[in-house]
Parts: structure tokens; sequence; C-alpha cells
């Protein structure tokens, strides 16, 4: 799982490198290109405007925006403008003087309550209510007392309202007679409202008879209903008209803000633009100028190079995300362990969690398919890599040869009476049902192939302090003297130094000092013994091939 997060994360990487480098591509492409014509036609109209605001500026001010101005500071200055008193501005004593209107209706409302109530309860004119007195409060008599208590108070505050709302003047009234009369109607409100409930109680509580029908109860609740309305609407309107008063208070600190900023515009505007607004206007004029000039031209070498270092570290990057990226997949796929051969599981040795080394046998696969394990010791281990071809021959077969391919070396060497072999693992290129498991086999592994190359015979090379040399016996022809032996000479060989290459069991690359056709010597036989010299005609072959010799007699 941590795998193929890692592969995920990176093909993510991938992706983000890749439109980064993109966006990078476009803005260098962009730079090289020619300049955008909405972009010219904005940049003109920046220049455009910068001198306008410029050429105002030192024209002066306009003789309408003072005007304006001017016409703009009366109107905020009417709205500062004292009452007849001098101290009281005009916007709070005209909220103050609506509100007398409402007081007054307040009173009456209350007086007319009054008056409904005790033409009921019969405290005051206690033959309003001959009639149905006795049937009052008959089913609870407990909420007639109730109504009886709150009368009084009610009445009061009703009278005193009515005193003070007779007494306001509907304009210019003092700002002290007015919030002494509308608190008072607040009050009168607020007690008249607990007294009208209990008196719809009573004729809740109220039976009817011959001299006092359902009729004239009934009409007796509505009244009542109709009172209680009025009072809950004279009270919201009290409310509203004392916000109202807090409100042009309100408006009257705001209206002093905004005649002291005409003020100071006004001002401004007479005294024209100082030097600081003229050099500001002067400078957004020429920044102006200077990025339309730069639109015109184009992208400088500086910028552009800037965008093609950073395409350059974009699509470095990406190339890094690339190789992260194949080697999360590498990783990945090193986490499936695969037979070198296709196949049928038969059977699963191990269960997930089971620890596993490389000698552990995790399954049994059966194919048709054969390999072969040979032993390495440990310097042709060091040369063998997985891929290079192989030849195979049997002892058990003599007449086949199968080519093949190494597959696998085994990292962990095994050590036997102080030797390392390695155990190497060569698939088969080709079948043949001849070949039975656990044959023996011999494998020729294939290191190196050279085409062309000039041998001699590994007895024919020597290597002393002095180098690598081999002997030549040249200006002999042979004949019919010569034997599979040896040719005899009476001249002394010559001993040249050379450069070697590849080599194997019987053959040695010649790379310089010698050329195709020289003889060269692989035996010597001492000239005391009348022994004889081998030589051997160096020639050109492919691979490693085999060699005849002839005899040299001494002098």
């Amino acid at each position: 799982k941590d795998a193929a997060k890692t592969v995920r994360n990176a093909a993510q990487s991938v992706a983000d490198a890749r439109l980064s480098l993109e966006s990078a591509q476009l803005a260098l492409d962009k730079l090289k290109g020619p300049p955008d014509s909405i972009q010219l036609l904005q940049a003109q109209n920046s220049v455009n405007q910068a001198q306008r605001n410029l050429d105002e500026l030192l024209a002066g001010p306009d003789a309408t925006d003072v005007k304006q101005a001017e016409t703009d500071l009366e109107l905020k200055q009417d709205a500062i403008k004292m009452s007849a008193d001098g101290i009281t501005p005009q916007v709070v004593q005209d909220a103050r003087d609506a509100n007398v209107a409402t007081i007054k209706n307040a009173a009456q409302t209350a007086g007319q309550a009054i008056l409904d109530v005790d033409t009921i309860l019969g405290i005051d004119n206690k033959w309003t209510n001959d009639t149905y007195e006795k049937l009052l409060s008959a089913l609870d008599t407990g909420k007639l007392w109730e109504a009886n208590a709150l009368y009084p108070a009610a009445k009061s505050a009703s009278v005193i309202l009515k005193a003070q709302a007779d007494n306001l003047k509907t304009l210019d009234e003092s700002a002290a007679n007015i919030d002494a009369a509308q608190s008072q109607a607040e009050t009168a409100m607020k007690l008249m409202e607990p007294l009208l409930q209990k008196t719809y109680d009573v004729l809740l509580n109220t039976v009817t008879a011959y001299n006092f029908t359902q009729s004239s109860l009934s009409s007796l609740q509505s009244t009542i209903r109709s009172d209680q309305s009025s009072v809950s609407s004279r009270l919201t309107a009290l409310t509203a008209a004392r916000q109202a008063v807090d409100q042009a208070k309100t408006n009257y600190t705001t209206s002093l803000l905004n005649v002291e900023k005409a003020q100071t515009a006004l001002a401004e505007l007479k005294a024209g633009a100082d030097a600081q607004d003229i050099a500001a206007a002067r400078e957004k004029l020429a920044e102006a100028k200077e990025s339309l000039a730069e639109l015109q031209q184009g992208a400088d070498d500086f910028d552009v190079r800037t965008a093609q270092n950073t395409v350059a570290q974009r699509r470095a990057g990406l190339a890094t995300a690339q190789n992260n990226l194949a080697d999360a997949q590498e990783a990945f796929r090193d986490c499936t362990v695969r037979a070198p051969f296709d196949g049928v599981i038969a059977r699963i040795q191990v269960q997930p969690t089971n620890q596993a080394s490389a000698s552990t046998a995790l399954a049994t696969l059966l194919t048709n398919a054969k390999i072969a394990q040979v032993s390495l010791n440990e310097v042709d281990a060091a040369k063998i890599k997985a891929g290079q071809k192989v030849t195979l021959t049997f002892d058990a077969i003599t007449d086949l040869e199968i080519a093949g391919e190494v597959f696998e070396i085994d990292p962990l060497g095994t050590v036997s009476q102080g030797v390392v072999n390695y155990e190497a693992t060569i698939t088969f290129n080709t079948q043949d049902e001849r070949i039975k498991t656990g044959m023996s086999v011999s494998a020729a592994i294939v290191t190196d192939f050279k085409a062309g190359t000039l041998l001699v015979p590994n007895s024919a090379v020597k290597q002393d302090a002095a180098g690598i040399t081999v002997q030549v016996l040249n200006g002999v022809e042979l004949s019919s003297e010569a034997t599979s032996q040896g040719i005899a000479s009476a001249a002394e060989p010559e001993t040249k130094t050379v450069k070697i290459g590849l080599a194997n069991d019987q053959q040695t690359e010649i790379i310089e000092g010698l050329q195709a056709g020289d003889q060269v010597v692989t035996r010597t036989v001492d000239p005391n013994t009348a022994a004889k010299t081998t030589t051997q005609t160096s020639g050109q072959q492919t691979g490693m091939g085999s060699f005849g010799g002839a005899m040299m007699r001494p002098n």
C-alpha cells in the first residue's frame, strides 16, 4: 500500500510539474509574442486619463464645481438650524412637536377607557350599572375585586395625563414639558392595560338575566376589547415618538459632521490643487506613459531570459518528477514476486504476514517451461549479469544444443570448504521434450563478443616485468618440411611488445603490436637439446578458434 501511495503521489507530482511547465511556457510565448491590442488600448486610456487629471489640477477650480459645493454646504447647514429657543436644534424640535399630537391622542384614549370601565364597574358613577350590578362577576367575584383595586391608580394617571396634555403647545413646546408628558402617557397606558384585562375578565364571569341580555353583555365586552386595542396602539406610538426624537438627535450630530466636511471640501476646492497633488499627478502620468511604452516595445531581453530560465527549471523539475515516478513504479513492481516462466499455481506455501527470505519457497507452479541452475564461482559471478546469452549442452543428449538466457543470479552466495559459489538461473529459449528434470547441463555463457579480431593462442603470449610480448618468426617460408609439430629454422625469433584484449581458455585478442599473417611462436626447443621451435601464423578470425603449428629447427 505504501508503494502504491508513493506511485500515486509521484504521478500527481508529474502532473503538477507538467502544468507548471506549460504555464511557464505560455508566459514565455506571451513575452516573445506581439503586445495584446486590448492591453495597448487600456494603457493608452490610462495615459489619457492621467493627462486629463493633471490638466484639471493645473487649470484650477471650476466655477460650476465651486457653485455646486456652496449649494451643497447650504443644504447641509439647513439641517443644523436652531429652533426659536436658540438651544434646541430645529430637527429635534420638529420631532418633539410631532410627539405632542401623539401625547394628546394618548390622553384622550386613556380618558375614554376610564369612562368605559367606570360604566361597567360603577365606582365613580354608581348608578350607571344598576341594571346589571348584581350580575357582574357572579361566577367569580374575585375578578371584580381585582378590577376595582386597579381602577384608582389608572384613573389618577389618566387625570394627570389629561392635564399635562391640555397644557402642551402644538409648536415650540419646551423639551421638559414634552418629556414629562411623554413619561406620564407611557405610565398611564401601562396601568390601563391590566385594568382593561381585569374588566374584561369580570364580563366573562357575568351572567345574564331578563333585564340584562346576552346582547348587552357582548356589547360591553366589545367596548373593552376596542379600548384594549386603542391603548396598545397608543403605547406603540409613544415608543415610536420617543425613538424619533432620539433619531433626530443622532441626525443632528451627523449633520454637524457633514457641514464640517462640506466646508473643508469647499475651502480645498477654492484653494486649488497644491504642489503635492500636482507632483503626484505628474508621477502617475509618467508611470502610465512608461507602461504604454513598454507594451509597445515588447518584453526586454532580461524578462525573456528570466522566463526562459523559468521554463528550463520547470522542465528540469518535470524530468525529476518523471524519474521519481519511474523509480516509484519500479519499486512498486518489486513488491510483486514473479516466476521466471508462465504456469499454473498448484500450491501456495506461505500465508500473509509470513517472513520470507531468498531461500523461502513461496509457491509450486506447474509449467511446460524448463530452467537450468548452474553454480558460478565468485570470479565468474562478477562477470555474469541477467540477459546474457547462453549455450546449453547435455551429457545425456549428445546431439542437442539449446540457446538460453541468464534470468537472475542469486545475490546470496553459499560457502563450501572456503569457496563461495552463486546460483544462476537460466531460461530456455526453446523447449525439447527429451530434456528431463534433474539432467546434468553445461552452460557456456557469452560475456562479450567481438567480430573481426586478431587472435593468437594463449601459449604465444608471454608476460613479465617488461610487459606483454609475443615472439614472431618472419622471413621463413612454410615448406613441405613444416609439419603439424612446427618448423625448423636457423633464424632467431623476434620479440614484440603487444596490447591484448579479450581472452578465453584458448585464445587471446591482440589489439596492437601484430598484423594478420605474422608467424608467432607458441613453443620453442632449447638448441642445446636439439629440440624444435613451433610457430603459428596469426590470422583475422571471428570468435575464438583453434590453431595449427610449425617446427622451427634451431641454428
